[in-house]
């Protein structure tokens, strides 16, 4: 007899996003796995669609989040499941009056500002919800022990092609909202400033760009955005902040990309030796390393961050998961 998982996410499943993406993957993976069934509650599920979703900005973005679910259709998922895992708990456990007699585990995704986090830890103690806390990266725990004391790490997780290869197509991408924290304008900026015409320039965004030299592709579809990712060699991580681990940039890699990012913590957690990074939102510092870069051995550089990133292949850490899903 299998085990019941039900993943519950607060955010749009239609949109794309870091947590969309990591409660798609540990979907996929447990109906592959004999001892257990997973299904999804969450807006647009094909699962259980507990409702609308409204965009509502946080943490330097805007996130497509349902705060008041369908009451029945949510009661109808929590009844079928064994264990309920919920991805980034602070809409469910506050907005969403979940019942005190299931067996939790919370997943904390975000990097928190220490007054967010304070605010949350008084907010939990009058809740009370028993479970199990885990985090995806160094920067998103203070959010989970503001839960519980004890939190368990298990990053981010993928499906990493094993015989994806880099070849050189000269092509830098771009992938991101026009908001503050993504940054496209210094991507705008630096062709401006140094455009190369052995190069060409893409961006993945939702506003088109008045540059002659950049082409614009505006929400494409998963199959489009993953040509355009298989077509490019060079991706540029520019975030300057709000970032907790950096999903786009394993999907840059495992698509046959260096990446160039920023230096924020949360990529150089991520990437750890084998990045190339740049002064936070300098365009000089952004332009002295790709100088650099486009006199290196690219396929070295892109083999190197290849490698490190296998440590976050799903069926390695799906094992420390799935050990909780067993003995809670």
């Amino acid at each position: 007899m299998s085990i019941n998982i039900l993943l519950i996410t607060p955010y749009n499943m239609e949109a794309y996003g870091g947590v969309q993406n990591q409660v798609s993957s540990i979907n996929s993976f447990l109906n592959e796995h004999d001892q257990f069934t997973s299904k999804i509650a969450a807006p647009n599920s094909e699962d259980f669609n507990i409702g609308n979703s409204i965009n509502i900005p946080f943490n330097g973005s805007v996130s497509p989040v349902c705060l008041i679910p369908v009451k029945h259709k949510l009661t109808e998922a929590l009844n079928w499941a064994d264990v309920v895992h919920i991805h980034e708990p602070f809409v469910p456990l506050i907005f969403w009056r979940l019942p005190k007699n299931i067996k939790y585990i919370f997943t904390h995704h975000a990097s928190l500002n220490n007054f967010v986090t304070f605010l949350l830890s008084i907010l939990y103690k009058f809740i009370r919800r028993n479970g199990i806390s885990t985090y995806v990266s160094r920067l998103s725990k203070k959010n989970a022990v503001a839960l519980n004391q004890e939190p368990h790490l298990i990053p981010n997780m993928f499906y990493l092609d094993n015989n994806v290869d880099f070849a050189i197509k000269k092509r830098f991408l771009f992938i991101g909202r026009d908001e503050k924290r993504k940054n496209l304008k210094l991507y705008k900026n630096y062709v401006d400033n140094f455009y190369d015409s052995k190069f060409r320039y893409t961006a993945i965004t939702n506003t088109e760009i008045k540059n002659k030299y950049i082409d614009t592709f505006l929400n494409p579809n998963d199959d489009d955005k993953n040509n355009i990712l298989n077509d490019s060699d060079i991706y540029l991580a520019l975030n300057t902040h709000g970032e907790s681990f950096g999903i786009t940039l394993i999907e840059a890699i495992n698509s046959g990309n260096i990446v160039i990012s920023s230096n924020l913590e949360a990529f150089k957690n991520l990437l750890g030796d084998s990045g190339v990074y740049f002064e936070n939102n300098s365009l000089t510092s952004l332009n002295d390393v790709i100088e650099v870069i486009k006199k290196e051995e690219l396929y070295n550089i892109w083999l190197k961050q290849k490698k490190y990133i296998n440590k976050y292949e799903i069926s390695k850490n799906m094992e420390k998961l799935i050990s909780l899903y067993l003995t809670i």
